[in-house]
């Protein structure tokens, strides 16, 4: 039996600057809002909530980009990540966030940024006119083994 993750990610983006989160706790570094999937929640309203608690924002017209799904090989745990991108939306932002420090950040400027594990990878999923799988093996000892993207 595996053991399963689930969990949601967005990309809120206004023009060309996208919010994020430096989070402090865990996988910490540069992120988009999202967290874990809750009992008797879908992920839509997941994602909502998420960003609501996160940001202080409420999101309008979602686009799912697809998922990403890591598989670690040494303790077959799987992560998989529905991912969101949302340019409508209302509301104030939170001066104070839980998860870490708030910030809009250019779209142009993402790689320059000390990003959480990964999240170069993913990256493409939250800008691509084509939704996307992401497939990723990985272990602590080895890191990542292989980085596959399926078009869906």
């Amino acid at each position: 039996m595996y053991d399963i993750e689930l969990t949601t990610m967005c990309a809120i983006v206004d023009k060309n600057m996208v919010l994020m989160i430096n989070r402090k706790n865990s996988w910490k570094g540069w992120s988009f809002p999202g967290g874990h999937l809750e009992d008797g929640e879908s992920m839509l309203e997941c994602i909502k909530r998420e960003i609501f608690e996160e940001t202080g924002l409420i999101v309008k017209n979602i686009s799912y980009m697809g998922f990403a799904h890591f598989y670690n090989t040494e303790n077959h745990k799987r992560h998989i990540i529905s991912n969101y991108f949302c340019n409508e939306f209302e509301g104030n932002i939170t001066k104070m966030c839980d998860e870490g420090d708030l910030r809009w950040i250019s779209i142009s400027d993402i790689l320059k940024l000390e990003l959480s594990e990964g999240m170069e990878y993913r990256l493409p999923l939250f800008f691509s006119s084509q939704r996307k799988e992401m497939y990723v093996e990985w272990n602590e000892e080895n890191g990542y083994s292989s980085v596959v993207y399926n078009d869906i």
